[in-house]
């Protein structure tokens, strides 16, 4: 749910970066991108408590007097880096997915992409650990 508050809370700024960013977009694109992440951030809420649950497995021979479970762990720290086309939603997706499994992330915006950058750079320090 926070997650959800960071992208509609500020949707000022990230419209004025990317939209700087891509003189040539319109807010049609703009939304389409507001769009993906936020049905990304409900999928991730929907399912989130399923994937990170134990799962239960077949028991064998071996396994009868024991209590067999899947347990999945974070792999470790996942690199993001953006491009500049679809700035917003090519960083915001794979952060949030990434976020969602336990890792830690490290960001890097597209250079070329500025505005967006700077967006990011005031943005996420605010609701992220670092």
């Amino acid at each position: 749910a926070r997650s959800r508050s960071v992208v509609v809370k500020s949707l000022e700024r990230p419209l004025a970066g990317t939209l700087l960013d891509g003189k040539e977009r319109n807010s049609h694109y703009f939304s389409y991108e507001f769009m993906i992440i936020l049905g990304e951030i409900d999928l991730i809420l929907e399912k989130l408590p399923d994937w990170a649950s134990p799962q239960s497995v077949e028991k064998t021979i071996l396994t009868l007097n024991d209590k067999s479970y899947i347990r999945r762990e974070p792999l470790g720290v996942a690199l993001v880096i953006g491009a500049w086309n679809y700035p917003f939603v090519l960083i915001m997706g794979p952060l949030l997915a990434a976020i969602a499994a336990g890792n830690a992330v490290v960001v890097k915006p597209s250079e070329i992409s500025e505005n967006t950058a700077k967006v990011f750079e005031k943005l996420l320090p605010q609701y992220i650990d670092k």
